[in-house]
């Protein structure tokens, strides 16, 4: 009599290799003509690679539509076998893909790869992302101007930030279904990227520098007075004012709380 955990462990096997001794030995278990019993895990491995293969497709269609279908599919087939999945749900399968990209030898010459793949997952996370538990931004219209310095934010949990050496927002940008502009993109400069879901939609947009550090300061939740101030250290000119309203009116900072102030000590 085997146990639960050995007909698992051997059935596991099986699935990821099709080499004799793993087939042999749930074959074993399976106590069924070897014959039948080959066909019958063939097309157990044809439907799990199929199945886990299907959700790489799914959760990186910009690296796809660069590389082509047929390199992904060998690539994603030698991730599954060295990445089983850990969840029921296909939604979760993936996340380490864009680090294995970046190994790939095949993948060499195209160095920028792996970090067009992050951005795909994190484009994936935002839309599967949970929806804001409220949006409170009372505290705006209750306090007197010279406590705005004090102000704290919290962000739309459907939102990612990725910086990167490449150009991602225009790698994206000219890798979408729809698009029909111009195809170069100016692959010596890097840049910064902005992840947010709206009316059911992932938007990727493009930030400045003083852009990015002031957003990256709010989600840390410091006040605003710090956020401004290590934002204008990157340019002078950055209107952070504006670009709060912005934030605000768009839905991505979804509730304001005031910093309360430390007692003097006397």
């Amino acid at each position: 009599m085997y146990s639960l955990p050995e007909i698992q462990s051997r059935f596991y096997a099986a699935m990821m290799a099709a080499a004799d001794p793993a087939e042999t030995a749930v074959l074993e278990v399976m106590e069924e003509d070897a014959r039948r019993g080959q066909r019958r895990l063939a097309a157990y491995r044809r439907g799990i690679f199929g199945n886990l293969c299907n959700a790489l497709v799914t959760s990186y269609p910009v690296v796809v539509n660069i590389v082509g279908l047929p390199f992904f599919r060998e690539a994603a087939r030698l991730y599954i076998l060295s990445n089983p999945s850990r969840s029921g749900d296909l939604n979760d399968y993936g996340e380490g893909f864009a680090g294995f990209i970046g190994d790939y030898p095949h993948a060499r010459e195209l160095p920028y790869l792996a970090d067009v793949a992050r951005l795909d997952w994190l484009v994936q996370a935002t839309l599967n992302a949970g929806e804001r538990r409220s949006t409170d931004l009372s505290v705006l219209a209750a306090i007197p101007a010279r406590r705005y310095a004090d102000l704290v934010f919290e962000l739309d949990p459907a939102h990612a930030r990725l910086d990167s050496d490449w150009p991602l927002h225009d790698i994206w940008r000219v890798n979408q279904p729809a698009y029909a502009g111009a195809m170069q993109v100016d692959f010596s400069r890097g840049g910064r990227v902005l992840v947010r879901r709206v009316h059911a939609v992932a938007r990727v947009e493009a930030l400045g520098v003083a852009e990015a550090v002031f957003l990256d300061a709010l989600a840390r939740r410091m006040p605003l007075a710090v956020a401004a101030a290590e934002a204008l250290r990157q340019d002078g000119g950055f209107e952070f004012g504006a670009k709060l309203q912005d934030w605000i009116t768009s839905g991505l900072l979804c509730k304001a709380l005031l910093e309360p102030r430390a007692e003097p000590v006397e």
